[in-house]
């Protein structure tokens, strides 16, 4: 005699599962990467000069207080 045909969904292999944990977290954390790039990109308010200079490649002045005699 036959057995019937179970109606329950068949186990999945623990490889399958893992893959999909791993997927869904480097999914998960690339969509919030998007997300705050554009948040960035279109709430930011004008770009603000550098505290030391208005470019990276400026020297920088400082002051230096004078040795007295």
């Amino acid at each position: 005699m036959k057995e019937a045909p179970s109606r329950a969904p068949r186990q999945r292999p623990p490889e399958t599962e893992a893959w999909k944990i791993i997927f869904s977290a480097f999914a998960l954390s690339g969509s919030l990467v998007l997300a705050w790039t554009l948040f960035v990109l279109f709430f930011d308010p004008a770009p603000r000069p550098a505290r030391l200079g208005q470019h990276a490649s400026d020297p920088v002045q400082t002051q230096t207080p004078s040795a007295k005699p």
